[in-house]
């Protein structure tokens, strides 16, 4: 339903967000906490080390530097992924089927991964158990890829205010992710493992991606004068202000 502000023109009211969206976020939440504690579970010193001290104990430690980085790595992955779905999520307003069974295949694919972190722990150097861990991200990326085009696309399921342009850029770093897991998917087998572990590679793209993502949060944050002027109820603002953030008019 439309209503007229004070100018003269029709604003179109803010769509309320869908409560169901609460309920699936929850389990979501839920579901990437589980997969982050349980990627700890592996990290245990062998038992011939239960004894050990000093210097014995030191070298019993670095040797499990395989197990430490594939954790921190998928640890970090799994933030990002995270992260991705809180800010696709900030933009829903509405539900539909599809949307749950594109989010509950996420969580699947999140679910599992602290399975290929355990093999590639422990099969550090293996390309065998490398290209299963980089099939994993990449099927997980190609998940969420594929459900935030659903929910964006022709705004399906998002909020209208949002501008065409951060639609496009959002869905082509979705897409950043896969095309960039597949470089070392195709590299691993022709050595890449002599010139740099996959798993540090893979570590390195998360960390540039969070960098990149947490100046991204902080240039689209509203300050001053802007973050209270967007506070303000549409129909106070002046109509210039309407039609420059919208990209047309309320009419």
């Amino acid at each position: 339903m439309s209503e007229q502000n004070t100018i003269g023109t029709v604003n179109t009211p803010f769509p309320e967000r869908d409560s169901r969206l609460d309920r699936l976020l929850a389990l979501a939440d839920g579901v990437f906490a589980i997969a982050l504690t349980l990627l700890a579970i592996e990290l245990a010193l062998p038992e011939a080390a239960a004894d050990l001290h000093g210097q014995a104990l030191l070298s019993a430690l670095l040797g499990v530097w395989p197990k430490l980085l594939s954790y921190v790595t998928s640890f970090t992955m799994i933030a990002v992924f995270w992260q991705a779905h809180h800010r696709l999520f900030l933009q829903v307003r509405r539900f539909d089927g599809v949307l749950l069974w594109l989010v509950f295949l996420q969580l699947l694919s999140i679910a599992f991964l602290p399975f290929p972190t355990a093999v590639v722990g422990a099969h550090v150097g293996d390309p065998v158990a490398e290209e299963f861990y980089f099939g994993s991200l990449l099927l997980t990326s190609l998940v969420w890829a594929a459900l935030r085009w659903y929910a964006t696309a022709g705004y399906r399921l998002v909020t209208p205010e949002l501008s065409p342009h951060d639609l496009r850029r959002y869905l082509r770093l979705s897409l950043v992710a896969p095309v960039t897991i597949l470089i070392p998917m195709a590299l691993i087998p022709v050595g890449l493992g002599q010139f740099i572990e996959p798993l540090l590679m893979a570590y390195l793209l998360a960390l540039f991606y969070v960098v990149v993502s947490m100046r991204d949060w902080r240039a689209s944050r509203p300050t001053g004068s802007e973050a209270t002027e967007k506070a303000r109820p549409e129909s106070a603002r002046p109509e210039e202000w309407q039609e420059g953030e919208g990209g047309h008019t309320n009419g």
